[in-house]
């Protein structure tokens, strides 16, 4: 691998944002200004990294963290929604839910979050990865044009959290098969995960190792993680290669005792080491950059219009 010629690592680090409290199913951070502080100490730290992140914003949360959204979003920060149905008084998970109500749900989180920053958001994201074949459909015709949606590997029937041999790197989707790789103009990018491992797993509710950033043990697994999905990215010749981090306002980012800033910087450095080893150019990127790349690559000019 380390002679494959100079190309591109797109990097995403993403946050999920959510409101303060929440319910017992989606549990917020205590405080509005701890959520607040966070997101700010998150992008702050990408920042002195030369990272710039993607944040998944809830609807219910954004009257309480517009300024900051707004301020992040000015300095070219990519804002996408981030879709928990129980914040809006839904009793299942978005996965849950027939095409319909799914329509339903997700027009009510763009109709909120419209009316609270002044325009639409068109990347997404389903709270626990809940989804099902209707999503990507119904994400496309509501006017969104990618997202971060998958875990690949994860299986979690309660929350609708199914994902055990979906395609695991950036690809246009199929209207009725979450799963696979189509011709939609909705792109995924999923999160970067072990997805190699879900077919020897036999719990009923297993999450692989993936590059979640506040994970105790992430720097034990990280690099062999990274290294063996880029292997495998290299060997099936994927036209952007991309790692996705995940992270949320849950973390105590801006704590003065907080570890996650420094486990933020060992990971980066790991992330320049490995790039190096493999002669690839350390890029950081959004989703929907990742979507632009990679239709660039492809020579892809999709159009919603050609979307049954």
């Amino acid at each position: 691998m380390a002679q494959n010629e100079n190309a591109a690592l797109h990097v995403v680090f993403t946050m999920d944002c959510l409101p303060a409290g929440g319910r017992a199913e989606v549990h917020g951070p205590d405080r509005w200004d701890d959520g607040a502080a966070a997101i700010m100490a998150f992008a702050e730290s990408l920042s002195e990294e030369g990272f710039t992140p993607t944040l998944f914003v809830a609807p219910e949360a954004l009257p309480r963290l517009a300024k900051q959204v707004r301020e992040l979003y000015s300095a070219g920060v990519e804002l996408g929604m981030v879709c928990h149905p129980q914040l809006s008084q839904y009793q299942a998970y978005l996965g849950a839910y027939n095409f319909d109500r799914q329509r339903e749900i997700v027009q009510l989180g763009r109709a909120m979050w419209e009316n609270a920053l002044g325009e639409a958001p068109t990347t997404f994201r389903p709270g626990f990865f809940s989804a099902n074949d209707y999503t990507f459909h119904v994400l496309c015709m509501e006017g969104f044009q990618q997202g971060s949606c998958s875990l690949p590997g994860r299986v979690d029937n309660e929350q609708c959290s199914v994902w055990p041999r979906s395609y695991p790197f950036p690809h246009h989707t199929d209207p009725l098969d979450r799963t696979a790789q189509g011709t939609m103009e909705f792109f995924e990018v999923p999160v970067t995960s072990d997805f190699e491992a879900a077919p020897y797993v036999s719990f009923e509710t297993y999450t692989p190792p993936h590059l979640r950033i506040e994970e105790p043990d992430v720097h034990e697994y990280a690099r062999d993680l990274v290294k063996r999905h880029m292997g495998r990215m290299l060997e099936d010749k994927v036209a952007v290669r991309t790692l996705t981090f995940v992270t949320s306002n849950l973390v105590g980012w801006h704590k003065d005792d907080d570890p996650h800033a420094e486990r933020l910087r060992n990971l980066c450095q790991m992330l320049r080491e490995v790039a190096d080893e493999l002669n690839l150019d350390l890029t950081s990127s959004s989703v929907a950059g990742v979507h632009a790349a990679c239709d660039v690559e492809l020579g892809t000019d999709l159009d919603l219009d050609d979307v049954e």
